[in-house]
């Protein structure tokens, strides 16, 4: 199966410029399954350091527009997040979209950074707290949003639930790139997963900078596609056999620490 990462315009509006010239060169790639970045349509809100009621609605009416135009991207199945309101608290939700019946939510994110434009943690509440698979045509998919890759219990788990894919879909700036390629690439090694990450990358109207770098890495933590500025989307047939291969390997092969409570008692 095919799947494509892109690294996205900052503000793409549904049917716009931008949008239609991913959506051209997502086409292209001919993808079964495409991961867009975080919250791809519409400003980041969260530069912003007091959550408003405006700013969020104004954020969820792009996406429910965007939801529309998904299919433009060409693949079977698109992986992303957007902004909704979860038993009236305020979530930032991942999905899966397939061709002809709609959208399912699989994850909402559980860890928000709180500094100078990623306020994150005073516009989003965690929601539901799990980790669950999605299964897009058999293969098992998991969710790490942005920051929620830094913690590698949660890459493990997925291995562990036996996960194929981990999408990571991101909005981070680029003087942190090379954090990230390595949070990325851990995940990787400590799952046995495919590895998949799309970000923004440009300036927004406030002056944001995004970084780019739509990334796929292998089983094993190998980086094996790379967007750049010239080619915003690359794709890459994912060999399932090498995620069961790495999975019966080292690190991941290695036998789960015992609960707090067994540990304390082993003095």
């Amino acid at each position: 199966m095919r799947f494509g990462v892109c690294e996205a315009a900052p503000e793409m509006v549904p049917s716009g410029e931008d949008w239609q010239q991913l959506a051209a060169r997502a086409w292209e790639e001919r993808t079964d399954v495409f991961l867009l970045n975080e919250m791809p349509f519409g400003p980041w809100i969260s530069c912003a350091e007091k959550a408003g009621e405006e700013m969020l609605l104004a954020s969820h009416r792009a996406h429910e527009a965007g939801m529309v135009h998904l299919v433009e991207l060409g693949a079977r199945s698109v992986l992303a997040t957007r902004p909704v309101y979860d038993q009236g608290r305020s979530v930032n939700q991942a999905f899966v979209w397939r061709r002809g019946s709609g959208i399912q939510s699989v994850h909402t994110k559980q860890f928000f950074p709180d500094e100078e434009g990623y306020y994150e943690a005073r516009w989003f509440a965690r929601g539901d707290t799990h980790f669950r698979l999605a299964d897009v045509e058999g293969v098992k998919i998991g969710f790490l949003i942005c920051t929620e890759v830094m913690f590698n219990e949660w890459a493990r788990h997925y291995g562990r639930q036996g996960a194929h894919v981990i999408a990571v879909p991101r909005a981070v700036g680029r003087a942190s790139l090379r954090r990230w390629k390595t949070a990325l690439s851990m995940a990787a090694i400590v799952s046995g997963c495919y590895v998949i990450s799309s970000n923004r990358a440009g300036i927004d109207q406030k002056g944001q900078e995004f970084g780019g770098g739509g990334w796929i890495f292998d089983p094993f933590g190998d980086l094996i596609a790379e967007t750049s500025p010239d080619h915003s989307v690359v794709s890459v047939d994912l060999d399932l056999a090498l995620v069961e291969r790495a999975q019966q390997k080292y690190p991941c092969c290695v036998s789960e620490l015992p609960s707090p409570t067994t540990t304390a008692s082993l003095g």
